[in-house]
């Protein structure tokens, strides 16, 4: 008898490898996805904006990225002493004008550098509410807690979301026709919206993304259907009923390997995870014999991992 709808995860056409370079963009699901990328010592980039939940603010960096378009002390605004911007997660705020421009345009660097030169973006899309600054008239990547009667939610229609999505794989096909383009919908919910509202913003983004996927015989993994249809249950989810559980997060990455990393990378993934076990090892048993004398041996293993790939690193 099963107790589950298994849901089928198609192969990936080119999957990772450790020679390979990954930009992954989006939702705070990306940055768990960029979090198990950085534990194996994948090269990559996770979010230099922050969390970034909608598709349209998603494609404007992409876009300034692009064409070189700096921000200026016009696109910052100062609340409770610190300066913030409306394109941009608040962990890029800073309490100087100064380096808070400097930490943007130089993640616009990065941003520009990696759509140049990654083998794999992975967006991950998260919401299709968007919140409008009455002001400015733009989309907000982040509020900033700023008053609510400064903005205006709106779901955005489908047609909208399709043109967004298909401006945003244009760009990247244009700067790197090589670049493989995997879309996913983030399973967390956004259920400040309420729930019926919810459904409806996630029905937009899957409607929108396979209108785009199938058009530009790009790919699509399937992280929200994991959560929604197989695993199913509120024990999968964090205390807040929100956010998948570390088990739940270790469940889609296993599928995530199986679809889209090399299997040539498996035996380097294992090195590093016994690299990383036995400095955590270390850390508990400061003061022992046994880790001074297993110290020479480790920073072996870490060099000889190093030798094949330069830019794995482990502080010993």
């Amino acid at each position: 008898m099963k107790w589950r709808t298994e849901v089928e995860v198609v192969k990936g056409s080119r999957p990772i490898g450790y020679k390979d370079q990954v930009l992954v963009l989006g939702s705070c699901f990306a940055n768990q996805l960029g979090e198990k990328l950085d534990y194996y010592q994948f090269r990559h980039l996770a979010n230099p904006f922050g969390v970034l939940f909608h598709p349209i603010p998603m494609e404007r960096l992409l876009r300034r990225s692009l064409e070189g378009k700096q921000f200026t002390e016009a696109d910052l605004f100062e609340n409770e002493q610190v300066w913030r911007s409306l394109e941009a997660h608040s962990r890029l705020a800073q309490t100087s004008k100064k380096h808070t421009l400097d930490g943007m345009n130089q993640a616009l660097l990065s941003l520009r550098d990696s759509l140049r030169n990654s083998s794999h973006l992975v967006f991950t899309l998260g919401t299709a509410f968007a919140f409008r600054h009455q002001r400015t008239n733009i989309l907000a990547a982040n509020c900033h807690k700023l008053p609510q009667k400064e903005f205006r939610r709106e779901l955005t229609p489908v047609s909208e979301l399709i043109r967004s999505l298909e401006s945003t794989v244009s760009m990247v096909q244009e700067i790197n026709n090589s670049c493989h383009i995997l879309f996913t919908v983030s399973p967390v919910r956004h259920i400040r919206d309420g729930l019926v509202e919810n459904q409806r913003s996630k029905a937009h983004l899957l409607t929108a993304v396979h209108e785009v996927v199938d058009a530009n015989r790009i790919h699509y993994f399937p992280a929200y259907e994991l959560l929604m249809d197989d695993l199913r249950d509120y024990r999968f989810y964090n205390r807040d009923l929100i956010h998948p559980s570390e088990q739940a997060v270790d469940y889609v990455w296993e599928k995530f390997m199986d679809s889209w990393i090399d299997q040539e990378a498996l035996p380097v993934m294992q090195r590093v995870t016994s690299i990383r076990k036995q400095l955590g090892h270390r850390v508990l048993n400061q003061g022992s014999d046994s880790v001074s004398e297993s110290g020479d041996a480790l920073r072996q293993k870490a060099n000889e991992l190093k030798e094949e790939y330069p830019f794995i690193h482990f502080d010993l």
